[in-house]
C-alpha cells in the first residue's frame, strides 16, 4: 500500500478572515490599547517559539508580548491563546465543497493521512471541523511528534506510524515539497480545490504510481 499525506493549513483549508485578524481581534478582547495593538510583532514572537517547538508557544507569545507592552491585560496569556485559537477555528473552512468525498476517493486507492506543522488541539479541532477526521489513517503533527517539516523528522515519523511502500506529500507550498522531496517522499503541487475533479488522477500523474 502507497501513502498520500496532505498539508492541512491552506491545501485542505481557506481562512474567512486573515491571520492578522485573528491577532488584532485577541489583543482588543485583552484590553490593549487599538494605537498600540501590533499583530505582526505578536505573529513573530509566536514564530519564533513555534519553530523551536517550545511548549504552549501562543500562550508564550502573549505573555512576552503583553510583558513588552507593559500591560495589565483582560486577559491571561493562556486566555488569550484559547481566545486566538477560537477564533482560527471558526474562521477554517474547506477548501472545497465536498471535502470528505475527496478524501474518501484517495482512501479508496491510498492510505491516507495528514501532516501539519501545528498545535495538537488547534489541528485536530479543524479537522473535527472540516469532517475529515474520522476518514484518516494517521495524523502527524509537529507537536505531537516533537518534529519538523524542514529537519525532515516530520516526514521520518509518519513513514514510521504508518507502513508503506511509497509516501507521497500533497501541498501548494513550495518549502513543504522540498522538504518531503528531501526525504525521499514524492510530491504533488495542489491544494484541494486543484485535485477536486480527479485527486487519484492528478496524484498517480504528479507520483508516477
Amino acid at each position: 500500500m502507497r501513502a498520500v499525506y496532505f498539508n492541512l493549513d491552506l491545501t485542505l483549508t481557506r481562512m474567512e478572515r486573515p491571520f492578522d485578524a485573528l491577532v488584532v481581534e485577541t489583543l482588543q478582547e485583552a484590553g490593549i490599547p487599538d494605537p498600540e495593538i501590533d499583530a505582526t510583532r505578536q505573529s513573530n514572537l509566536f514564530f519564533d517559539r513555534f519553530l523551536d517547538l517550545e511548549p504552549e508557544p501562543l500562550a508564550g507569545a502573549y505573555r512576552a508580548h503583553f510583558e513588552e507592552l507593559e500591560a495589565d491585560p483582560d486577559l491571561t496569556p493562556e486566555e488569550a491563546a484559547r481566545f486566538q485559537k477560537q477564533l482560527e477555528v471558526d474562521a477554517v473552512r474547506p477548501a472545497v465543497e465536498d471535502l470528505p468525498g475527496l478524501v474518501e476517493a484517495v482512501a479508496d486507492e491510498f492510505a491516507v493521512g495528514v501532516l501539519t506543522s501545528g498545535l495538537p488541539d488547534l489541528q485536530r479541532a479543524k479537522l473535527e471541523k472540516l469532517g475529515i477526521d474520522d476518514l484518516l489513517d494517521d495524523v502527524a503533527i509537529s507537536y505531537d511528534l516533537d518534529a519538523t517539516k524542514e529537519s525532515g523528522d516530520l516526514f521520518a515519523a509518519a513513514a514510521d506510524r504508518l507502513d508503506a511502500s511509497a509516501y507521497a506529500y500533497v501541498s501548494n507550498h513550495d518549502s513543504d515539497r522540498e522538504a518531503a522531496a528531501a526525504a525521499g517522499w514524492a510530491t504533488v503541487d495542489a491544494d484541494a480545490a486543484e485535485l477536486a475533479d480527479a485527486p487519484v488522477a492528478r496524484i498517480r500523474d504528479a507520483t508516477g504510481w
